[in-house]
């Protein structure tokens, strides 16, 4: 039987807690955006209730080699709705946006990156 060593190019999510998440063992401070290939570290420093389309420009505006179909809103401690408006308008532009609490963010965003999903994660801190 033969063994072969896959490696993964892929951002990771290694560690999340109180203050921090760690992307490939290299721990951000804050909030960010994780594609499978990169990473937006000070994304957005306001309540859910806040965010706007605008808000996800870094997203957008990043070159993926697939279009982002998901993403993945983690709100921090709780589970809360950003406005319906924001989630109509990112509808619109063919993505899904799923919301949950940042630590159930995390482990999803590991599971569909790790299926090669369209993903990214865009995650408020855990406090």
């Amino acid at each position: 039987m033969k063994f072969k060593l896959e490696s993964s190019a892929q951002n990771l999510i290694s560690h999340y807690g109180i203050g921090d998440i760690s992307v490939n063992g290299q721990a951000h401070a804050g909030s960010l955006i994780i594609t499978p290939t990169q990473v937006v570290t000070e994304w957005f420093t306001g309540q859910p209730a806040d965010l706007t389309l605008t808000d996800f420009e870094p997203l957008f505006a990043l070159k993926e080699p697939e279009p982002t179909e998901i993403i993945i809103l983690g709100t921090g401690t709780a589970h809360v709705f950003p406005p319906m408006q924001l989630m109509a308008e990112l509808h619109k532009k063919g993505v899904a946006l799923e919301v949950m609490n940042t630590r159930a963010a995390c482990r999803t965003y590991s599971v569909l990156v790790s299926e090669q999903r369209p993903v990214a994660a865009a995650l408020l801190p855990i406090t």
